[in-house]
């Protein structure tokens, strides 16, 4: 056989085994089949530099179910340890137990994900996570570190510890880049309840203020008030206008005499 004719072959091959599509034992949206149908083509790339498929390229469609698997099992794991009831007991060998991608049917890849509940499996795959371990698993990048600078804008990803098993390293990553992403969120809530509370506290005092000012107070007294020592509001004590008892007696006295004087005139 010709190099020119075992070429088209491989070619007619590869085309084939990329045709296949991907179904589940699951009920799944439309975009998360999408996303493994993504991760499907990339593993079916990734199986292409297999040392196995080189040698006897009749395994590729086998070699990508089996990288469909791996995957799956890191995406599945890293859900798992993000839900503190899940992660002591569903383990990487829980996932590899239950997760299976069977190739018999001739235009389907059959995920089946065997014990692992259907919400759970619906709440793993979704597509930026199907894009968070290409990032990871391409072997033309820098694995972990390629994946943090993309995921943190080159800001990196503080006590995070690298290196082990890339299934357990992958899915640490998104444990810790999840809570790093509820921090923020958390500090956005409570920025955005303080800034409502202020407003709140602001419209209510205008409110006040015009109830007052309608009701006859003075705006200088409601200055006062604002600005009292102890937040309450003490009027301004008036100079005591009330005439001293002996200087009444004195003025009465003169007035008086002087009545006497004049009537004595007349």
């Amino acid at each position: 056989m010709s190099g020119q004719n075992l070429q088209l072959k491989l070619e007619a091959l590869v085309n084939k085994i990329a045709a296949v599509r991907v179904i589940a034992n699951v009920e799944l949206a439309q975009e998360q089949l999408e996303a493994l149908q993504v991760l499907r083509g990339y593993c079916l790339n990734q199986a292409l530099d297999d040392p196995e498929v080189r040698r006897d390229p009749r395994k590729l469609r086998y070699k990508t179910a089996q990288e469909l698997k791996y995957s799956l099992v890191a995406i599945c794991l890293a859900q798992a340890l993000i839900n503190p009831a899940r992660r002591h007991i569903e383990n990487k060998e829980y996932f590899v137990n239950n997760i299976q991608v069977a190739t018999a049917d001739r235009d389907w890849d059959r995920i089946d994900f065997g014990m692992v509940a259907a919400r759970q499996v619906q709440e793993a795959v979704y597509p930026e996570i199907v894009n968070d371990w290409m990032i990871y698993r391409d072997r033309n990048g820098m694995g972990i570190k390629t994946l943090i600078d993309a995921k943190t804008n080159l800001v990196g990803l503080a006590d995070f510890n690298r290196g082990g098993d890339p299934i357990y390293e992958f899915a640490r990553f998104h444990r810790k880049y999840t809570e790093k992403e509820h921090r923020q969120q958390e500090q956005s809530r409570l920025a955005a309840q303080d800034a409502f509370r202020n407003a709140m506290v602001q419209q209510v005092a205008v409110e006040m203020t015009k109830q007052q000012m309608l009701a006859g107070k003075n705006p200088m007294e409601l200055i006062d008030m604002l600005f009292a020592p102890d937040g309450r509001y003490a009027p301004k004590q008036l100079p005591n206008q009330q005439i001293d008892r002996q200087v009444e007696q004195n003025i009465t006295r003169l007035l008086e005499y002087s009545n006497d004087g004049n009537s004595r005139e007349r």
